[in-house]
């Protein structure tokens, strides 16, 4: 990993959404493993909206995530993806993770933003262009 700074997650808790990110978004077939794309460089601009409490208990996740294996990372993303086979209250609690995981990682992934000296992203592979161009007439 890239030595890339946040001001609102230390080191560790980076490289615990690194790893995060590459198992949700490992690569493959023309798109670039999450860790690829040097995207984790924009995590501040992406939570910078967030609540304290919710930045604050998302760097506890991140911190479990770096000294968590690989293994149990997949399974929590398992869990989390499953949310509707389990009881109620805990079908909530991994609907909530779900949403933060995903909504972190996919936003940044598919952001379009690369780290400095990076030029692939996952949006040239699905060939993804916006513009705001009015139609003439």
């Amino acid at each position: 990993m890239n030595q890339y700074t946040s001001s609102l997650f230390s080191v560790r808790q980076l490289k615990g959404l690194q790893k995060l990110g590459d198992v949700m978004m490992p690569g493959g077939q023309d798109f670039p493993a999450f860790s690829e794309t040097g995207c984790i460089a924009y995590v501040d601009t992406a939570m910078g909206s967030a609540h304290p409490d919710d930045i604050r208990d998302f760097g506890m996740l991140l911190l479990f995530f770096y000294i968590a294996p690989t293994m149990v990372i997949h399974w929590i993303v398992k869990l989390a993806d499953n949310a509707d086979r389990f009881p109620t209250a805990v079908a909530a609690l991994l609907r909530k993770l779900n949403i933060g995981i995903k909504g972190v990682v996919v936003s940044l992934y598919y952001s379009g933003k690369t780290g400095l000296g990076i030029s692939h992203n996952p949006l040239d592979t699905i060939e993804f262009s916006l513009t705001c161009e009015r139609p003439e007439g």
